[in-house]
């Protein structure tokens, strides 16, 4: 097998590895933890009486006393959020909510269980049934009914084929079948905004997924959670998600227009729902924790696989090429071996350029699970739970800006990467290093600790994001080195012209025989502790490039036995 070849099944094998736990962890739940939310959700239902006080005037209490039956227009199939069995039980999010509102309202919903959802619709219009329990507003439903605020949020996905590349925008559906369900707010907005884009209506989510696993229709357009809920569920394994929409699904319930007086009731009867109820009631149908939040032990074993497998065929892609070189040269002429080296740069340009596509696919779907985690539910988090979650975003960037670096070493290297210069604040540099490394640090027991600034305010010229790379470098290799407990300090010193930011580990120091190859490329101070600790031996070297790029200086200080302090050194704007 040639080397292009190889490593195209190397970059599929990798994409497939990180892609599959990340997407199918996030909507399942044991059947443990499913029973005990069942047992939550009866539990909650239980709790709430019907004498429960709301704010409700004297003449809402007497238009619900008139009209004790509220007949319901729910989506019969379209779970997580709301459907019907086969024993014909209304269940999902929707259907927990209405049962608690049932019970604070003191009334009683009639579920229509039979019509599919463009019924529902003409019957809502006709005043034939009163609610819808979860819909979006558009401009078109607002001529029939009036809505509540939202309740619920969740991104919308393109949903593909495994065979298609990452999809950066809206811009791809162009040219391509797109399937939408019929009468949902998508198939509304891409009418209305979009009038190039080929539809195909189908009347359920679960259809619109089976024709793209069929190859019927080239995308379809749902919400994360009901995608992912239905591709899991249905064993849907030939499907993923491949990029997102630039709207969201901003659920809430909605009444008929001749009765405004039931809209605010319905509002005040979802403004008394406790975060914790909401929060059980998500846990329920989606399975996401969010008292524990993301999970972080799968996070980190995917992203150290993925470093060091990258690492590992970077170094032997080169390897390989060295070796297929120096036989050459052996048995031909100098022109001859020439040629082949060309050859070998040409098959290494390819593969990196496989892995860019097939990294973002996984990156794509770390997104999508960071995007559902920060909604829905959101402001009923704590704040701690809040910032946790903002963590973990930061972290999916610099997450693709590594992958981004890994892949354009070689313009790196070659001088032909353009930086984007300009002031940049070094405090509020290291601010933002700080934030962006703070779960890595909470995941080796290390704190990070700042000292200030003593000569003030200073700036420098240069790319700000470059910049962070190699200050969040020399940070996540000092707690890497750290033992637990310990602190890493991050000081500056400036004088007229320079300014100095190191970074101060308590590690065991660089081993004297290593310091001459620190800044080398695939050098790694400790093979034991990298097998532990993870690395690809590019950090360093990549971060000596970036500061000798921008007239600075990078070294390190480290006596035997007592740590080690990075630094860099940048003239003062």
């Amino acid at each position: 097998m040639d080397l292009q070849r190889l490593n195209r099944k190397i970059a599929s094998l990798i994409a497939m590895t990180l892609f599959t736990p990340i997407l199918f962890a996030m909507p399942g739940a044991s059947a443990g933890e499913t029973k005990a939310n069942s047992i939550d959700a009866a539990r909650i239902v239980e709790e709430k009486s019907s004498d429960e006080t709301l704010s409700l005037t004297p003449q809402q209490r007497t238009w619900l006393k008139a009209h004790p039956v509220i007949r319901l227009a729910p989506d019969i199939a379209w779970p997580p959020f709301e459907w019907v069995n086969d024993q014909k039980q209304y269940q999902g999010i929707a259907a927990d909510y209405m049962r608690l509102i049932e019970n604070k309202l003191g009334v009683r919903f009639e579920v229509e269980k039979d019509k599919p959802w463009p019924d529902m619709i003409e019957a809502v219009k006709k005043r034939e049934l009163d609610v819808f329990s979860c819909v979006a507003k558009n401009p078109q439903r607002l001529e029939y009914v009036n809505f509540t605020r939202p309740y619920l949020s969740f991104p919308m996905v393109m949903v593909t084929s495994d065979e298609v590349n990452y999809i950066d925008g809206i811009k791809y559906l162009t040219g391509n079948l797109v399937g939408v369900v019929k009468g949902y707010a998508t198939h509304e907005y891409l009418k209305a905004n979009h009038p190039e884009i080929e539809l195909h209506l189908v009347k359920t989510s679960e259809e619109g997924l089976t024709a793209v696993s069929q190859g019927q229709i080239d995308v379809f357009i749902d919400n994360i959670a009901t995608a992912s809920t239905l591709m899991q569920k249905k064993g849907l394994t030939n499907l993923k998600i491949s990029g997102e929409m630039p709207i969201r699904y901003e659920l809430g319930m909605a009444v008929r227009k001749d009765w405004p007086e039931l809209v605010e009731i319905l509002q005040h009867a979802l403004d008394s729902i406790s975060d914790e109820d909401r929060k059980q009631i998500h846990n329920k149908w989606i399975g996401i924790r969010y008292e524990h939040g993301f999970d972080y032990g799968l996070f980190w074993k995917s992203l150290t696989a993925f470093i060091f497998i990258v690492g590992f065929l970077y170094f032997y892609n080169r390897k390989l090429a060295r070796e297929i070189n120096q036989r050459k040269v052996a048995e031909m002429e100098a022109t001859q071996a020439r040629d082949e080296a060309n050859r070998a740069n040409q098959a290494k340009s390819e593969f990196l350029s496989v892995v860019s596509h097939e990294l973002r696919t996984p990156l794509t779907s770390i997104k999508g699970a960071l995007g559902l985690l920060s909604s829905g539910v959101t402001m009923e988090n704590p704040e701690s739970a809040q910032n946790m979650l903002r963590i973990a975003y930061n972290n999916s960037e610099r997450l693709s800006l590594l992958v981004d670096d890994i892949l354009d070493i070689e313009k790196l290297l070659d001088g032909k990467m353009v930086f984007q210069k300009d002031v940049v604040e070094v405090s509020e540099l290291i601010s933002k290093a700080v934030t962006a490394n703070q779960g890595y640090a909470d995941q080796y027991g290390v704190h990070f600790s700042v000292e200030e600034n003593k000569c003030g305010a200073c700036t420098v010229i240069g790319d700000e994001n470059r910049l962070l790379q190699v200050l969040s470098n020399l940070m996540s290799n000092a707690v890497k080195y750290s033992p637990a407990g310990a602190c890493v300090l991050i000081t500056t010193q400036c004088n007229e012209h320079k300014v100095r930011v190191a970074v101060t580990d308590q590690g065991e120091g660089v081993p004297a025989e290593f310091r001459e190859h620190i800044f080398t490329r695939f050098s790694q101070a400790d093979a034991s502790n990298t097998r532990k600790r993870g690395g690809t031996g590019l950090g360093l070297a990549i971060s000596r490039e970036i500061i000798q790029r921008h007239g600075g200086k990078i070294g390190f200080d480290s006596p035997p036995g007592q740590g080690a302090s990075f630094y860099f050194e940048l003239d003062i704007n």
